[in-house]
């Protein structure tokens, strides 16, 4: 009795370890375990009572050997989860659950039928067969173990010697075979010379060996006496063996994911690194990262990331990395500096790990250089012209909204200054296109030089361009700018061999003496512009000397704004 409790309490401790271990790791492999040892917990606890009539006493013995089959069952579907479908798993536990219970308690009930215990002995042995070769047909040496285990145990329960017990023998006989192709089974199913693996072997072979060395004992040696302790030691055998295969399988998988992680990090064509949280010191960097940088490996962890920003992002780095949770975390661009000074655009994605008992962040980084850079450029060639880099009219009329609401905050006076070259149509048909293109951009070139930083030269079409001049005292101011520019055309071009002359007339309009509007001080330079083209050309004109009895109101009436609107559509073509 004592015996049977310290078992019930051994076993049951460990069931509880696999439930333990098995709510951080739910296979279906440890849930048919955890199943078998509950089947053997059953058998034990079934060995206390001592019922006192037959039926009862032979009903408690029927279950106690069903229960101790079933758990062999459930070890066997749980060496074999890999090798079944969801689908026919539910009709293969049947299939190997019901034979042996059904023959347990044909016996324990004492039936005297030859036929029908033959035919449940043969179905048993049939289901076990077919178990076999459905899930491991392809491992050719379990398959011929288990046949030829089948024909030893029917030899064996059919055996004419003592046929008094001959019962007796064929319950020993299918509990031996079932523990025995366990023991095949789970040392295939694993195949690895582990001491888990091993221990739970060798274990449900001493098992299983238990079932026909009691016999041998009984039959011939009647009168030894064998301690219930050492039958049931394998027992503990097993169980410890299939703990250990556990914690052997998580050590496996660890392995498995270190190297498959040192793959990932070494071998990635992205740099990648691992840095201190805290410090921002590197702690480990990847082959890309050292060939990017130009730094050696020794180099990198002995800098932090501090040294491959520019000062001024240093700041902004650390307040995001102040905030990132463990989360991933996507930012930039931002500046990184090669070992050659060279600057590299770069997006990171970062995300918080524990490396080496230091809350670090592991990052990859993205070389996005050529990307911004076309980027930048597309952005820029939507905004300028194409022949001279000049602003064109969409960024022209963003400048001109900026500074007009700069004049009208600080109170200052603005110009709009339109300018035509004269005569320009003749230089294309004497020369050629190529040299009006060329003539444009020298032409953009001299006059930009002349102008301030702060001031806005645009190209808005064909050769007519506009100047945009902010911060004036007075219209002497815009009238002395546009001077300069036309001084700037008494030097002749020389071009493929060709002097080229040219000159150029201007039409200023100015803020707010001539409106407030950029439409209105646009259209009204344009019209001073033409104004001076056809006095000859080469002079520039103020707009207030061409209406000047006219109001501003009564200029918007004039249909400006839907000239305005075609004139500020996207620019940017060359010399036609």
């Amino acid at each position: 009795m004592q015996s049977t409790l310290l078992d019930i309490l051994i076993l049951g401790l460990l069931v509880l370890l696999f439930g333990s271990i098995y709510r951080t790791r739910r296979t279906l492999r440890l849930k048919f375990w955890i199943a078998g040892w509950l089947f053997i917990l059953v058998h034990f606890a079934l060995l206390l009572p001592n019922p006192a009539s037959d039926f009862w006493s032979n009903l408690d013995g029927a279950l106690c050997i069903s229960a101790l089959a079933l758990g062999g069952v459930c070890f066997l579907l749980a060496s074999s989860t890999t090798r079944m479908s969801r689908g026919p798993r539910t009709g293969m536990e049947l299939l190997l659950a019901v034979p042996p219970v059904l023959f347990v308690f044909l016996i324990a009930f004492g039936v005297a039928n030859s036929a029908l215990l033959a035919a449940a002995f043969l179905l048993l042995q049939l289901a076990l067969l077919f178990f076999v070769i459905h899930c491991w047909r392809s491992k050719r040496i379990v398959v011929f173990m288990s046949v030829l285990c089948a024909v030893l145990v029917m030899a064996w329960a059919g055996s004419g010697v003592l046929n008094h017990h001959a019962a007796a023998y064929g319950l020993n006989a299918v509990l031996a075979q079932i523990y025995f192709l366990n023991a095949l089974i789970y040392w295939y199913g694993f195949r690895r010379w582990s001491i888990g693996v091993l221990t739970a072997t060798v274990g449900l072979v001493a098992w299983a060996s238990v079932f026909p060395v009691s016999t041998a004992i009984a039959a011939l040696l009647p009168t030894a006496h064998v301690a219930g302790e050492l039958w049931n030691l394998p027992k503990y055998f097993v169980e410890f063996g299939m703990i250990l295969t556990l914690l052997e399988d998580e050590v496996i998988e660890t392995a498995r994911q270190r190297e498959e992680y040192r793959v990932l990090f070494d071998g990635n064509p992205h740099p990648m690194w691992i840095f201190d949280q805290e410090t921002l010191a590197f702690l480990k960097v990847n082959a890309a990262a050292i060939a990017h940088y130009g730094y050696t490996e020794e180099e990198f962890l002995s800098m932090s990331l501090r040294e491959i920003r520019p000062a001024e992002d240093v700041p902004r780095l650390e307040h995001r990395l102040k905030d990132a949770g463990k989360g991933t975390m996507y930012s930039g661009p931002w500046t990184h500096i090669r070992k050659d000074g060279s600057q590299i655009q770069v997006e990171v994605a970062s995300h918080g790990i524990a490396f080496e008992g230091r809350r670090a962040r592991f990052s990859l980084v993205q070389d996005i250089t050529e990307r911004q850079q076309l980027y930048e450029r597309l952005v820029y060639q939507a905004h300028h012209d194409i022949l001279t880099g000049l602003p064109n009219r969409l960024l022209l009329k963003d400048r001109m909204e900026q500074m007009l609401a700069a004049a009208e905050r600080l109170g200052q006076q603005a110009a709009v200054l339109c300018m035509d070259l004269d005569r320009f149509k003749q230089i294309n048909d004497t020369y050629g296109h190529h040299v009006g293109d060329v003539c444009l951009q020298r032409v953009a070139t001299a006059l930009r030089d002349r102008l301030r930083m702060t001031d806005t030269m645009a190209r808005s079409g064909g050769e007519e361009f506009i100047v945009l001049l902010g911060q004036l005292k007075s219209p002497a101011d815009a009238a002395h700018v546009a001077q300069v520019l036309l001084d700037g055309f008494r030097q002749s071009l020389l071009i493929d061999g060709h002097t080229i002359h040219l000159s150029a007339s201007m039409g200023i309009a100015m803020y707010p003496t001539d409106g407030t509007a950029a439409q209105v001080l646009w259209r009204l330079a344009d019209s001073a512009m033409y104004r001076a083209k056809r006095a000859g050309g080469d002079r520039f004109l103020f707009a207030e000397q061409e209406y000047p009895s006219l109001g501003i109101r009564e200029i918007e009436m004039q249909g400006l704004d839907e000239e305005m609107n075609e004139a500020t559509r996207d620019g940017g073509r060359g010399n036609s």
